[in-house]
């Protein structure tokens, strides 16, 4: 036993050795994000590191930074509960990264941002048609239970039919701040309708204060989650960042990580999927490519399959993409008739239908031919070549075969034979066995006519033969009935004495 558990061991350590050295497939990249933590007074690294570890898991590249700069190869740009104003330049390159196609995620905080910070993160809010409030979502029925029911926990149920919602029914906010809205941003999720933005609490504490309506908003004009669009660009604000936390930085009562309650994580993969448009356009362009080279080989379905995964991938595209997909996607259509009238031709041509082969191929090389299929109309050119000559040869059988009918109606069988015979030879060489059984037919008609042995010829024959019997039989008759008449008088005068 000890020997073969050695061995044993000994192929475990080698499979281990040789999967070590093994290149690693990479996984395709979902976005590049990257992380703000120069303008927040918090460790934005380590409240958001939770969430941040779980996009990795996803296949998503993750970069901090003091300095917002150079934001050009970045999907997403993270701004977190920044407590330090932006300058105009950080402002102007935050913008332009939106226009170009880049996304934004803004998170905000209750208790965090002070009047003067919330009015400095508002400036930047504010150009995509955000404003962050300061109050705390406060729900006193609907809300999350650890160890005791926690109002400043509410649990929100109100979602907009968007990409970033898809699929989220239910989360909560701790500690969160509301939004207030223009007409540029569009809400999609808000609170339920015991749900209200307490400016009390904020300021005094949690249960400082209850809902005063010419303050306050509450149920479904208490925005919590907003999204924007601006040129090529996405934004989405979220009034907290808590949800997305760990345990440890959102204290004891809780039993797990608040990111792995409810639709969280489904959430936040939506929202960073949402906003990595700038990848998704990169992929988008990488199918149109090979969808382009899948034409130019002529293999037109899987070109067609390709361009409609664009729309899949990256519903949103620039208007040239848009072009470039539209153009492809009509040369792929445009193929796709052509091969399919191509294989009827070759269908035809198999039954010698050269006729209705030519319509289908003539069909076919004219598509070719305005698509540049160069290769596809060389093998139309072939088959109707092809098809040319079979059409001449079923011609040439057919008036052999003419031919040896004529003949035969005149009485010549032998040359009406021959006639045949090489008509024969023709649809055999074509495969066409009708015609050859035709043949056949006539072949042993003509023998038979040529051994004397025609339907005509035996009654004639049998006519003959039965009027002689008829003139043989009617002449022994007479003779019979001749000497039958003669014999009493021969005997009369035999018996009858002599006169003396």
């Amino acid at each position: 036993m000890k020997p073969n558990i050695l061995i044993v061991l000994v192929l475990i350590t080698s499979i281990a050795s040789i999967a070590s050295i093994l290149p690693v497939q990479p996984q395709e990249i979902q976005g590049k994000i990257l992380v703000d933590v120069g303008h927040s007074s918090l460790d934005v690294e380590r409240i958001l590191g939770d969430l941040m570890d779980y996009l990795e898991t996803n296949n998503y590249y993750i970069e901090y930074t003091r300095t917002i700069l150079y934001l050009d190869p970045y999907d997403v740009l993270i701004i977190a509960i920044p407590t330090q104003p932006f300058t105009e330049e950080e402002l102007n390159s935050i913008r332009q990264f939106v226009n170009g196609g880049g996304g934004l995620l803004l998170f905000g905080e209750s208790g965090v941002l002070s009047t003067e910070n919330v009015e400095d993160f508002n400036v930047l809010a504010g150009s995509y048609g955000f404003e962050f409030q300061r109050d705390v979502v406060m729900d006193p029925v609907n809300n999350l239970t650890l160890d005791k029911p926690y109002s400043e926990i509410p649990i929100i149920v109100g979602f907009a039919n968007h990409p970033v919602t898809r699929n989220v029914e239910r989360i909560f906010l701790v500690s969160g701040c509301s939004l207030r809205l223009s007409q540029r941003a569009k809400k999609l999720a808000w609170g339920g309708e015991e749900t209200y933005g307490d400016r009390l609490s904020e300021i005094y504490g949690y249960g400082g204060g209850s809902y005063e309506p010419d303050l306050e908003k509450r149920g479904e004009e208490l925005v919590v989650i907003a999204s924007s669009e601006s040129g090529e660009g996405r934004i989405v604000a979220l009034g907290d960042t808590s949800l997305f936390r760990g345990k440890s930085a959102a204290g004891d009562p809780w039993p797990r990580d608040p990111l792995e309650y409810l639709d969280h994580k489904r959430l936040a993969l939506n929202i960073f999927g949402w906003l990595s448009q700038k990848t998704e356009m990169g992929r988008a362009e990488e199918l149109v490519d090979e969808a382009e080279d899948l034409v130019n080989q002529g293999r037109y379905q899987e070109a067609r399959d390709m361009l409609e995964n664009v729309r899949l991938v990256s519903p949103r595209t620039d208007p040239s993409l848009i072009r470039r997909v539209a153009e492809l996607m009509i040369k792929a259509n445009q193929g796709i008739e052509a091969d399919e009238l191509f294989e009827e031709g070759k269908g035809f041509l198999e039954v010698l239908n050269c006729e209705e082969a030519s319509k289908s191929l003539e069909k076919a090389f004219t598509i070719y031919e305005g698509i540049g299929d160069a290769e596809k109309i060389g093998a139309c050119v072939e088959l109707l070549t092809v098809c040319g000559d079979l059409e001449a040869l079923l011609q040439k059988g057919d008036l052999l075969f003419a031919e040896g009918e004529a003949l035969f109606e005149e009485g010549e069988y032998s040359e009406a034979l021959e006639k045949i015979e090489e008509a024969k030879i023709i649809y055999e060489g074509l495969g066409n066995s009708g015609k050859v059984d035709e043949c056949d037919s006539f072949i042993e008609k003509i023998q038979n006519y040529q051994r004397g042995e025609s339907e005509e010829e035996i009654l004639r024959r049998n006519r003959i033969v039965l009027a002689v019997i008829m003139l043989v039989t009617a002449a022994i008759i007479v003779v019979l009935y001749l000497w039958w008449r003669s014999k009493p008088i021969y005997e009369e005068m035999r018996t009858r004495p002599p006169h003396h």
